[in-house]
């Protein structure tokens, strides 16, 4: 008799779409989602369309949105907007244009575009947040959503569960940003790196749908791939609210059983946080885990409130925000601009159906349409040199929002009791009454697109159309760069997404990291990069990689790489080498101005019959030979076909 084995909600998942295991441990799983939205998404339709691969594995599995610049504030973001309103049309994929839009992880929940069980991919980093559905989803590189959309496949690496409970009782005035805020100072920003983390616990039972995505949006600011809640009762009725009870309840039972995490199933580690007693708690300095209750910063000065985003932008948010100003006598302080941001069109009705946008509005807030805007400092509300933030969103990095400003994470309520006093306030002393407090939703508004008939594209046809160039050289001349945590927005600022082309990105590659100029002379003329700890972390953004590609840099050397901006790079076929900072520093101690690599074989010479060996994985090999993930998940995709299982 086979024994049964218990399983965790992400084993079940991947089990059911493994379609192959790599030889480097990698699952190549099934794809049920793949989302795009204006800042990623335009170069995989211009990439395929260079590559001769102007197909989609099923154009009714794929979602595409303008979120990030809604509308379009130049040339540049309305060439990107015409890009996918261009690709939409030609691959008949679902499309949400201006005026019918919003914040992607707002909109995808919102129009029921994800189910327990699925899996799905987006060049976002945020794209956790649908794990709140009990779905692994995760944000990629803009090759690897290239990929994912040909073929409908992920490679996706090895995953460690790392499991967390909230219990406890929540005190009045403590909200789920400060939970999500406390677990990263626990983690660290690198401490959930290839991690799932599955989130629990009679708090999170107790949550709205809106609360469990603001926690779900946030492991990635830790290092994590997804975050992954239980189905329940909430859960279906967020997502199927015009279904009958019956089927409800149904429904409700099969995903329990199909998707839940079994009792007695193993994890990498359990972490266990009883609320009771807690604080409201904001971010301070420029990492998602540098956090402090508010008190310590009670007084210290404040610019500008900003309440929106994936994060807090949901109706849930805008309530609690508006309770606020009502409670606390309706104007917000002389000294403070406060910007109101719905995550999404209907939300944005919502509110003036409950007449929110006019409590904001005679408050002296400015309400925006739905957009990520400020929260990557490119539009509405950006701040200036020397300014502070009080922010709902998401990151706190280093200009984040503006070159120069400061960025404080918090709660919807701690954002208004701010923008209200005029200085970061401690809200536990502003006597405001949230127990019971009602969270009905905005009206789900499920897609009524109508599934098109398509055929599955020939993957062994495609293949024969890719021709790999002659794989260059990864040697040459080097430069050090040795900070710490440079993110993503360090690597390339957020005000050049809107570029399509590398050569730009290579243009102001870490222009906003300060270094003396002979480094700055290096990184124009070098072909290897040599970076410092957890490299690249933040966004899922290629443009990163593109800007170092745009340098003509090809190999990049770090003790260690985010989860994401080592992908990309593979993705890219540029070569990511990890060693340890004690062999960086030998290498470097040699006074060398350029070093030989032999990628092959995986070694550094640095004199004859001496260097210092690296670890690649056959997979990894086989991206860089292939010259990226496109063509190798295409190979992938042929030989799964002519098995018949795609």
């Amino acid at each position: 008799m086979e024994k049964i084995v218990s399983e965790n909600a992400c084993q079940k998942i991947t089990r059911r779409h493994l379609m192959r295991i790599a030889d480097d441990g990698s699952m190549i799983l099934k794809l049920d989602k793949g989302w795009g939205h204006e800042i990623t998404t335009p170069n995989v339709f211009l990439d395929m369309k260079e590559k001769g691969l102007e197909v989609v594995f099923n154009p009714n599995a794929i979602k595409t949105m303008i979120d990030h610049v809604n509308p379009p504030k130049d040339t540049q973001s309305a060439i990107q907007a015409q890009i996918m309103r261009e690709a939409a049309r030609k691959f008949l994929n679902e499309f949400c244009d201006v005026g019918d839009n919003g914040v992607c992880h707002a909109l995808i929940p919102e129009n029921a575009w994800i189910n327990p069980g699925e899996i799905g991919i987006m060049g976002d980093s945020h794209t956790c947040t649908h794990g709140a559905f009990c779905a692994l989803a995760a944000g990629v590189g803009t090759t690897e959503l290239e990929s994912g959309m040909v073929t409908g496949l992920w490679n996706c690496p090895p995953q460690e569960v790392i499991r967390v409970n909230f219990t406890g009782k929540l005190p009045n005035g403590v909200f789920a940003k400060d939970l999500i805020l406390l677990l990263i100072k626990r983690l660290t920003v690198k401490g959930a790196t290839n991690c799932v983390l599955e989130v629990r616990g009679n708090i999170i039972d107790n949550m709205s749908m809106e609360a469990r995505m603001t926690i779900s949006n946030m492991p990635i600011e830790a290092g994590g791939t997804s975050c992954i809640m239980m189905v329940d009762k909430t859960t279906v009725d967020y997502l199927y609210p015009d279904m009958k009870e019956d089927q409800r309840k149904d429904l409700l039972n099969h995903y329990q059983k199909t998707w839940n995490s079994d009792e007695g199933c193993k994890y990498s580690k359990i972490i266990d946080i009883d609320v009771t007693g807690t604080v409201p708690v904001m971010t301070e300095g420029y990492t998602p885990d540098q956090v402090v209750a508010v008190s310590s910063l009670a007084g210290k000065k404040a610019d500008q409130v900003y309440i929106g985003s994936c994060t807090n932008g949901r109706i849930e948010d805008l309530r609690v925000a508006a309770k606020v100003i009502k409670a606390l006598g309706g104007k917000i302080h002389p000294n403070i601009r406060c910007v109101v941001v719905p995550a999404t069109q209907q939300i944005s009705i919502k509110m003036e159906e409950e007449g929110l946008s006019l409590i904001f509005k005679k408050a002296g807030c400015h309400v925006s349409g739905p957009t990520c805007g400020a929260c990557l400092g490119m539009s509405c509300g950006v701040i200036a040199p020397g300014e502070v933030c009080v922010s709902t969103t998401n990151r706190n990095f280093k200009g984040r929002m503006g070159k120069g400003g400061m960025v404080h994470l918090a709660s919807p309520f701690t954002a208004a009791v701010t923008a209200m006093k005029g200085v970061i306030t401690n809200p536990d002393e502003i006597s405001i009454d949230f127990k019971g407090y009602s969270y009905p939703r905005v009206t789900a508004n499920p897609s009524n697109w109508k599934c098109i008939p398509f055929e599955t594209p020939d993957y062994s046809k495609l293949l024969k159309q890719i021709i790999a160039g002659e794989v260059k050289d990864f040697s040459g001349r080097i430069c050090h760069l040795p900070d710490k945590n440079v993110d993503t927005d360090q690597i390339i600022p957020a005000k050049y997404l809107t570029e399509v082309e590398k050569p730009v990105f290579g243009e102001h590659c870490l222009e906003n990291v300060k270094m003396p100029p002979e480094t700055w002379d290096k990184l124009h003329n070098c072909e290897i990069f040599i970076g410092g700890e957890n490299f690249g972390c933040g966004s899922s953004r290629e443009h990163a990689v593109w800007a170092f590609e745009g340098l003509g840099i090809r190999t990049i050397i770090a003790p260690s790489f985010s989860r994401i901006f080592k992908n990309n790079m593979f993705a890219c076929g540029v070569l990511a080498i990890e060693l340890s900072q004690k062999e960086i520093d030998f290498l470097l101690g040699l006074g060398e101005e350029s070093l030989s690599i032999d990628w092959q074989s995986g070694i550094i010479e640095y004199d004859i019959d001496q260097y210092v060996s690296f670890n690649l994985t056959p997979g990894q090999k086989e991206l860089i030979q292939l010259g990226g993930s496109v063509g190798y998940m295409v190979k992938v995709a042929a030989e799964l076909q002519k098995e018949g299982k795609l």
